[in-house]
C-alpha cells in the first residue's frame, strides 16, 4: 500500500475507525457474556475464552500467564486507549489495548 493510502487510509476505506479493518479477525462482535478484555468493567472477572491473532501475540500472552481457561480480573484501564491491567492468579499485568482487544472473555 502506497504510503500516502497508509497514512490516510480513513478517508479512502469506508468503515475503518481506529485502526481495525472491516471483516478482519480480531473484530469481536461480542454475544451474551463473551466481551473482549478492552469492553469489561474495572473489577469484573472473567475466564479467557481466546485469543485472536497469530503465534506470536498468543506465545507473549501465553509467557505473562494469559491463556486460555485462565481466570482474569480486570483491575484498571486508562480513557480511551491505555494500558490494561490485569489480575491473572497472583501476579498483576498491564498490557497494551490492542493486546486486550484480542483477549475474548466470558464473564463470571
Amino acid at each position: 500500500m502506497h504510503w500516502f493510502m497508509r497514512r490516510f487510509r480513513h478517508r479512502f476505506i469506508p468503515g475503518f475507525k481506529f485502526g481495525f479493518m472491516p471483516g478482519f479477525s480480531h473484530r469481536f462482535a461480542p454475544s451474551g457474556k463473551q466481551v473482549t478484555l478492552t469492553q469489561m468493567q474495572t473489577g469484573q472477572r472473567g475466564k479467557v475464552i481466546e485469543i485472536l491473532g497469530g503465534h506470536r501475540i498468543i506465545n507473549r500472552l501465553s509467557a505473562l500467564g494469559i491463556r486460555p481457561g485462565q481466570r482474569i480480573t480486570k483491575l484498571s484501564a486508562m480513557f480511551m486507549r491505555g494500558p490494561v491491567t490485569v489480575q491473572v492468579g497472583t501476579a498483576r499485568v498491564a498490557i497494551g489495548f490492542g493486546m486486550a482487544n484480542r483477549i475474548i472473555v466470558e464473564l463470571d
